[in-house]
């Protein structure tokens, strides 16, 4: 079914501006189902706390294998990707930005500490009380080959801990230590495990501590010891918080390592967990997303797939080694590797989707991760599998080749010829392992990209991704309005040019073409260099306000409504615009979560064919993007009608809902009269619920998680019709129960 029949419009030329309806005719049929994979989500190893890092897992400790951290620099290389900055200006301005964003007290200890071999984030502890205790830190050797930690505290008046020193107690303990924060609000309970080894077997005391001016550490409110040989070991423990402990959302609390006499310690991994945990995964993160029944998950990347190696990322955690993040600022611990993945979609409830390393990786690589994931006991991937606990394989059934390589800030990217080579044996490879899996081709709408993977391997092509990440840095001249009305129009002209990429696709010999739209946001941010203090906060559509809501929701009503887009995995879910924050161990929601989590509602219900008659709007100003060659720009618009609605049926005829998403920046609110034609026989009440700011920036924080939420109210039925108030900057659901 064409959009044209699910929905007619018709300006308003008679009635106020500030009135609209619709009519919806629920004995449409025709129309399909609502998929569900309109909903997805996608995660990736961004920085050292968005999404999978810190955000979905609830390891507490900022680099628990004591890494080499990367400092990543501006530009990509020639051969792509971003490497490392060596500068140290360069470096402790980076450190600097580090601590204030996570609001830590002493920006020159981390530097100093990092220029004196400590990994980032680490810091000694116990050597500041005088001369009595020295700790000394140097970079060595773990269990994977990458960087471990040697930690030597020598006592007054000696150089090293000798053997015979080691028998003789400190004036008080010493070791290395971090700031961290807590979940308090849910647990005083923490488990975690130390690898280490020692050049002279010793105890090691493991503590948690409030932190005093200046981020000094206190006395311990929870402690233990363990024990360290000269062997490498991973030693459990668990620590627990006094029950009548006050801790507020920003109280600071310290992780601590010590000794209480001389040592030569080599620390490969500490790590710290909430007892809540649920296989590592943050336990709010996984109650969010299986609220919102979270359909699809894609991961890992992303531009950090194009350097990915998924082997770093299974077997047990001591031999998984710690490399530099090849996409971003920081490192990749490989401790939420792919079983990590697998079992955090099975405790969620969702569909995983893997996207596989094409830029440096080979085919060979793509093919045994299939094999790992889906093969049996009797392949060879299959039983490495069973070995790290795992016997039934997980059975992926969505597989993409690759992502963005067409730009040069992937890792190996490459031309659109290029990348038919890449994907015909990539392809191969992988249904050579299992010919049940469906396989994605890394697409872009805009471009030329698309012709030589359709024109020589066609016949290897069921899907085709694209991303729409519009947006670019923007300064206090800019017209926030027609800002945000030309991001609100955009997504009828992105179904055109999928229309056009099916055609396209259906000449190429596809008979049942498929879009996935893997990546999908609102990229517009504020230049922090041009927004001064005296320019005032930026009011924008961003894509931590109610914006990114109803941005989605109007490419998600524009899918349904043309057929154009079969799946979404909207980005970034974990502290980046896609869903869910993560701050101090607390977790909440974006407003554009709350809008996911109402389409649940419409899985597998049938739209309907829809009247509208409402006021329209244009724009005057084109929006040019740093990234309009591969993702787009906003062009001018006109005769935008105000109102953006999808009517549907429940899956079980049941209900009826109507989705009404407000638009335009410059109109009031809107009292829509809702008129449903024969064919349902309505309650005389129908449930209205609202998901608005007051402004296109409002977003929901760490001091005010819930400022932007749904609310629920009802309305008067009577004789088939409703109306409702639609606010500005809002999605309004109403929901018709049949009689």
């Amino acid at each position: 079914m064409t959009d044209k029949q699910l929905l007619t419009h018709r300006t308003s030329t008679e009635s106020d501006p500030d009135e609209a309806t619709v009519t919806v005719d629920p004995t449409t049929t025709d129309a399909d189902p609502v998929d569900p994979k309109l909903f997805g989500k996608f995660g990736e190893h961004l920085y050292s706390t968005r999404n999978a890092k810190n955000s979905f897992t609830a390891q507490i400790l900022h680099n628990p294998t004591f890494g080499d951290w990367k400092f990543q620099v501006e530009h990509p290389s020639v051969d792509g990707g971003r490497p490392a900055v060596h500068d140290s200006d360069t470096q402790a301005d980076r450190i600097d930005a580090y601590a204030d964003a996570r609001g830590y007290p002493d920006a020159d200890r981390l530097r100093e500490s990092y220029r004196g071999a400590t990994a980032l984030w680490w810091f000694p502890f116990g050597d500041d009380g005088g001369n009595d205790v020295t700790v000394t830190t140097s970079p060595d050797v773990g269990i994977a080959g990458d960087r471990a930690q040697r930690v030597e505290i020598t006592a007054s008046g000696t150089s090293h801990p000798t053997e015979s020193a080691a028998d003789r107690s400190l004036a008080h303990s010493a070791g290395i230590a971090q700031w961290c924060s807590l979940p308090t609000h849910r647990t005083r309970q923490f488990e975690g495990s130390l690898t280490a080894r020692a050049a002279t077997p010793t105890t090691v005391t493991v503590a948690i501590h409030e932190v005093g001016p200046s981020g000094r550490l206190e006395t311990a409110l929870a402690d233990t010891t363990v024990s360290v040989d000269k062997s490498w070991e991973s030693v459990d423990f668990e620590l627990e918080l006094p029950d009548d402990l006050e801790a507020s959302p920003e109280t600071l609390f310290a992780f601590s390592l010590t000794t209480d006499s001389p040592a030569n310690l080599v620390l490969d991994m500490a790590r710290l967990y909430p007892a809540d945990h649920v296989g590592t995964a943050d336990p709010k993160v996984i109650e969010f997303l299986r609220e919102a029944e979270l359909p699809l998950f894609r991961w890992p990347g992303g531009n950090f797939v194009s350097g990915y190696r998924w082997r770093d990322g299974v077997g047990p955690a001591e031999q998984r080694p710690t490399k530099p993040n090849p996409a971003w600022d920081g490192l990749e611990t490989n401790l939420f590797g792919t079983v990590e993945f697998l079992e955090f979609c099975e405790r969620i409830g969702c569909e995983p989707m893997i996207c596989v390393n094409a830029g440096n990786g080979s085919p060979a690589e793509a093919a045994r991760w299939v094999e790992y994931c889906n093969g049996s006991t009797e392949t060879e991937m299959g039983a490495l599998r069973a070995e790290h606990g795992h016997p039934e394989p997980f059975d992926v059934t969505y597989w993409e080749v690759g992502n963005e390589v067409y730009g040069p800030w992937q890792v190996t990217w490459t031309t659109p010829a290029g990348y038919a080579d890449r994907y015909r044996r990539f392809h191969e490879a992988m249904v050579d392992v299992d010919g049940a899996i469906e396989v994605l081709a890394c697409g872009n709408r805009l471009t030329d990209w698309n012709d030589p993977v359709l024109s020589t391997a066609g016949d290897q092509v069921e899907w085709l991704t694209d991303h729409v990440l519009v947006g670019t840095p923007v300064g206090p001249d800019v017209d926030q309005r027609e800002l945000y009305n030309s991001h609100m129009a955009l997504a009828g002209r992105v179904m055109e040019e999928y229309a056009d990429v099916r055609e396209a696709m259906r000449e190429a010999g596809i008979d049942d073409p498929q879009i996935a739209l893997t990546e999908l946001q609102l990229f517009t941010f504020p230049d922090r260099e041009q927004w001064t203090d005296q320019a005032g906060p930026p009011v924008l559509p961003t894509n931590r306000s109610i914006s990114e809501a109803i941005y989605d929701a109007t490419f998600v009503h524009e899918s349904v409504r043309s057929g154009a887009v079969d799946m979404f995995t909207h980005s970034g879910a974990g502290n980046h615009g896609g869903g869910l924050r993560k701050h101090r161990e607390r977790v909440w929601a974006d407003p554009c979560y709350y809008y996911h989590q109402m389409g649940a509602s419409l899985f597998g219900g049938t739209p309907l064919e829809t009247e509208l008659t409402c006021d329209t709007y244009d724009t005057e100003t084109a929006f040019a993007t740093d990234t309009a060659e591969f993702f787009g720009e906003l062009p001018p618009v006109s005769d935008v009608p105000i109102l953006d609605p999808l009517a549907a049926s429940s899956r079980s005829g049941d209900e009826l809902f109507i989705e009404l998403v407000h638009r335009d920046a410059n109109a009031d609110e809107i009292a829509v009269t809702i008129d449903l034609e024969d064919g349902f026989d309505p309650v005389p009440e129908a449930t209205v619920t609202t998901l608005a700011g007051e402004t296109m920036a409002e977003e929901n924080t760490f001091a005010d998680p819930e400022n932007v939420a749904p609310s629920r109210d009802s309305v008067a039925v009577e004789g088939g019709s409703a109306t409702v108030t639609v606010p500005p900057f809002s999605i309004v659901r109403v929901t018709f129960v049949r009689d």
